[in-house]
């Protein structure tokens, strides 16, 4: 019974083999990160290897995408449907090619739950009689911890503005983000830096409801970034220190940092070569 438990187990994974080896299309999903702060964009990079000996042309019909995704979170017992149905441009791939394309799903869904989200890519073949699916790629998005808020208006709509820290990957991080005042809802998020804290970040808002960021990211490198009352950065740059005390500080109408220098990433050669994960996303 033993070896027939084996023989059945070993002819499973022979005919899994065998209908890898058979696939017509082979697509792939993968996010930059496991874990985002609700608001943010969510890239992901979605491949088709086209194992067949002809070319495909992929394209739009009306009502029928030739790529459409399956979206589900933990937090909900159904799929979340699209806001917008996205149209993809039309793809011609030759035998044996693969092309490669980095996609937003959060323009085509709302990420507005705590939870852990699965995403299928689903693509029909040219004359709609077979489609294929991905493995599933899997994130999760939290709300994180507020460290500090702002009240403001913009175009005469009341907003706030966030700074909060969420676990990412792994690191400690710092996120901006921007919700309404009334419903609560994120508009944007975006990454400000990974946080260390030996220092308490430096946080401020200008004249032109910029917010303005100063992190510790390793024991030599500080991360300025810098997001728009929309939600979006506009800037972040890597410092070391030059000497003096590190700060944040408002010169007339402008808010810059003191006590730093961009940082000059290390040759090779040298000997204070930092390791990877001392310089942040």
């Amino acid at each position: 019974m033993k070896h027939i438990t084996h023989l059945l187990v070993l002819l499973s994974c022979c005919l899994l083999l065998l209908n890898q080896a058979l696939a017509q299309l082979e697509i792939r999903l993968s996010t930059d990160r496991k874990e985002f702060l609700i608001g943010e964009n969510v890239p992901i990079t979605f491949t088709i290897i086209n194992h067949t000996d002809r070319t495909l042309d992929f394209k739009n019909v009306p009502g029928n995408p030739w790529l459409r995704f399956r979206v589900t979170c933990s937090a909900s017992p159904f799929p979340i449907s699209p806001k917008a149905l996205a149209k993809f441009p039309r793809l011609t791939i030759g035998p044996g090619q693969q092309q490669s394309y980095k996609l937003d799903l959060k323009a085509s869904y709302d990420f507005n739950l705590d939870g852990s989200y699965r995403v299928v890519a689903i693509v029909q073949m040219p004359g709609g009689k077979e489609a294929f699916a991905s493995s599933p790629a899997r994130f999760t998005m939290g709300s994180g911890s507020t460290l500090k808020t702002f009240n403001i208006q913009s175009k005469g709509r009341p907003l706030q503005i966030h700074v909060k820290q969420l676990q990412a990957d792994g690191r400690n991080c710092l996120f901006g983000q921007v919700a309404g005042y009334n419903s609560r809802t994120p508009i944007g998020a975006c990454y400000l830096g990974k946080f260390l804290h030996f220092m308490e970040p430096r946080i401020y808002l200008d004249s032109a409801q910029n917010l303005h960021v100063l992190c510790q990211s390793s024991p030599e490198i500080f991360t300025y970034s810098i997001m728009n009352n929309q939600g979006k950065r506009v800037s972040l740059q890597l410092l070391q220190r030059s000497g003096g005390p590190v700060d944040l500080m408002r010169s007339g109408s402008k808010i810059v940092p003191v006590g730093l220098r961009p940082y000059v990433k290390p040759t090779p050669q040298q000997e204070d070569v930092h390791n990877a994960s001392d310089v942040p996303f």
